[in-house]
Parts: C-alpha cells; structure tokens; sequence
C-alpha cells in the first residue's frame, strides 16, 4: 500500500475517532482499512498509534447470525424424503450387535393393521392394557427408524432413547384423540430428527469453539513479548483477529485467561 495513501487513511480515521470524542468502533477500523490489505502486525500498530493518540476502540456489534443455523432445514418435516443435517453412517458391527440385542430384548409382537386398529381404538377409550401393547410394539419401530437414520454425529444408543421418548411423548398428546399407525410413525420420525439436529448443531458448535480457542491461543502468543508486556484489551483483540468480542470472552473463559 502507498504510503502516502496509508498515512491519509490513519489521519482520516483519527479524524472520525475526534468527532466520536477519541472512540472509534471495530467496524470503522475495518471499513477504513478494508481495501488496505492490512497484515496482522500492521493492525497491530495502527492500534498501538491510536492509543498513543488517545482514541478507544468500541465493543462489536452483535453477530448478524449463527453460523450453528445453517443446519436449520427441513429436518422436522417427518416426511422421510428430508435432507438430514448430519453425515448418515451404516452400522458399525458393534452398533448391530447393540440393536440386535435390544431387538431380541422387546420381542414385540408382529400386529397386522387390523389389530393396530383394534389397538388403537381401545386405546383411546383409556384401555391401559391397549397402551402397554401400542407402546411395545412401536419401541421396536422406533429402534429399527433410529438404526436406519444412524448418523456419525449421535451414538446409535442415544438415538433409540431419544426416539422412545418421542413416542411415549406422543402416545400422551391429548390430539388426536384417535391416534394411528401414520401418525405415531410421523411423531418418532420427527423425534429422531430433532435429536439429531440438536446434536450436529452441538456438534458444530464444539468443533467451532475448539478451533477459536487454538486459533486465539496461536494468535495472543504471536501478538505478546517473551516478557509478556504487550497487552491488548478484548476490542482491540476483537479487531486484529476480526473476531465477535462476546467469542473472544467465552473462548478466554475456557482457557482460563479472562482476568
């Protein structure tokens, strides 16, 4: 960059940062110097000038949006033709040896849809008996969706739970009255899913904070002497690394440098 351009970028900043009363925000520098192809260490000392010069850097604005919400997709419509938010796994031969044993553990038995109707409607009526049986058979059901929805990021266990809670949960909605085969399969579907966009989300968003805080950790001991005497404050951080003040906070809280 010219230098002769630079220096009429910094006085014009300062120029701004004069008529804010000596504050300037993250978003100003960065709007100012976004063509400048700046590099870290020159960021570095136009944020050592301007402290020089008296002038404070502002908190961030809140981040427009979560990077976790780009999974949020067609996940809870229960149709069975939805993209899954995850990466689908086949059954380890370990995870077969679990399903096969919790299969052989229900020993449900086989209904035709005649006596899925009976079942059903006596049910309805409060017959606890058509209950028990409704609930055993659709365990297996659930065990064998939640094996075919198997994905990397949720243990085949955890998705058989989390797929017969979704049917208890359904089997105790007041609506419809008189439940049936479609419906109770369309509810542990939805089940099933939810969970799993919950956990890739998690996921996602564990994965994202580990790598903040090995890039934070990289970055403060670049940006500091051997004898530790360069401090910077978390907005003045915030705009070296282009990085959301509230991140920084809570990657520092996990490494235990927030003092």
């Amino acid at each position: 960059m010219d230098i002769k351009l630079f220096q009429q970028k910094l006085n014009d900043i300062c120029d701004i940062a004069e008529e804010n009363g000596k504050q300037l925000s993250q978003q100003q520098i960065r709007e100012h110097f976004d063509e400048s192809d700046l590099s870290t260490s020159q960021l570095v000392k136009i944020l050592q000038y301007l402290r020089l010069k008296g002038i404070t850097i502002e908190g961030a604005d809140e981040a427009a949006a979560d990077a976790a919400s780009a999974t949020d997709s067609a996940s809870k419509k229960g149709t069975g033709t939805e993209e899954l938010p995850c990466t689908r796994a086949a059954l380890t031969a370990q995870e077969q040896d679990y399903l096969t044993e919790y299969m052989e553990s229900l020993s449900p038995e086989g209904l035709d849809p005649d006596d899925l109707t009976a079942l059903f409607q006596a049910f309805a009526s409060g017959d606890t008996t058509a209950e028990s049986a409704l609930t055993q058979f659709y365990m297996a059901v659930a065990a064998q969706m939640a094996a075919e929805l198997n994905c990397e990021e949720i243990y085949l266990a955890d998705l058989i739970q989390e797929a017969n809670l979704a049917l208890l949960a359904a089997l105790k909605e007041a609506e419809p009255q008189e439940k049936n085969d479609e419906w109770v399969r369309g509810r542990i579907r939805s089940g099933i899913l939810h969970a799993i966009e919950e956990q890739t989300q998690q996921k996602f968003r564990d994965d994202y904070l580990v790598s903040k805080v090995e890039n934070l950790e990289s970055a403060v001991k670049e940006l500091t002497d051997d004898d530790d005497t360069t401090k910077f404050t978390i907005d003045e951080l915030a705009v070296i690394l282009d990085m959301n003040v509230d991140e920084i906070r809570d990657v520092l809280r996990l490494t235990g440098d927030d003092q």
